[in-house]
């Protein structure tokens, strides 16, 4: 098995859930280098890796960050040495739904691209389909989970920070919807498809909510309020994960829920 993107703030802890689950996991970078505790071979390698034994059984899990990594380039190399025993499970988003004006979407909800991230990440999902390879294409809610390796700020660590210092914490439009999904949930659903080579779309969040009421899970420790940061959001969607769930992919464990992610780090905070 190999971990593209394997250092990142999702790919970490795909690491992490594969060592704990006793799975060998190669993990691959652009230049092949270590960095926060992970060594990994290099794109370069991985392609040879692939060219080499075209008809060795491999899973690949795809963690890119869009643009900034080319995706939709990259993706097109690995399909172009992939053979029939190569299995790729994908992250993909939930930004694909666009402005649903708040509705409940399954994935036989018609895609409505409204960013350039959506657009890539459908782009993506459309050039699996058209291979010959095996493949799940996983549609990840909004992401949480305070980052370990100090790297990203993550929403929590934004919302109890602006609510502690400024008195009062900043979102994308308040009433507008989104699914929600704890890293290390996303970290398990991408190992268990993967491991158990689950082809299909899948959406995987584990709770809907505004805006306005995820950031208030943090707002109401510091007595702060909630507002508007004035940019426009053309995104407003409620998730379905039954698919998923019922693909045994999504679970929460405890203190994973967004309430109690945010009240966890705010009590740390407060110390």
């Amino acid at each position: 098995m190999y971990v593209v993107g394997a250092q990142g703030y999702l790919g970490s802890r795909v690491m992490a859930s594969a060592l704990g689950a006793g799975v060998e996991a190669t993990a691959v970078s652009r230049s092949g280098d270590t960095r926060h505790g992970i060594s990994s071979i290099s794109w370069s390698q991985l392609l040879k890796d692939l060219s080499a034994k075209p008809g060795r059984r491999t899973e690949v899990i795809w963690i890119l960050d869009g643009a900034k990594h080319n995706e939709l380039d990259r993706l097109s190399d690995l399909l172009g040495v992939a053979g029939e025993a190569i299995y790729i499970t994908a992250v993909s988003s939930c930004t694909v739904y666009g402005d649903q004006q708040g509705r409940s979407c399954d994935e036989t909800t018609p895609r409505s691209l409204m960013t350039d991230n959506a657009q890539l990440k459908a782009a993506c999902e459309d050039a699996l389909e058209a291979s010959s390879v095996s493949y799940s294409a996983l549609r990840l809610g909004a992401l949480y989970g305070v980052d370990d390796r100090g790297v990203r700020q993550d929403r929590i660590e934004k919302w109890v920070t602006e609510a502690a210092r400024e008195g009062s914490v900043t979102v994308p439009e308040p009433t507008h919807w989104r699914g929600w999904l704890h890293r290390e949930q996303g970290a398990r659903a991408l190992l268990r498809a993967a491991s158990r080579r689950i082809e299909g779309v899948f959406n995987v969040a584990s709770s809907n909510y505004r805006f306005g009421d995820a950031a208030a899970f943090a707002a109401t420790h510091f007595d702060a309020a909630v507002a508007s940061d004035g940019k426009d959001d053309p995104m407003d969607y409620r998730i379905d994960s039954t698919k998923a769930e019922r693909a045994c992919l999504l679970d929460q464990l405890g203190g994973e829920a967004l309430p109690d992610a945010v009240t966890s780090f705010a009590e740390q905070y407060k110390l």
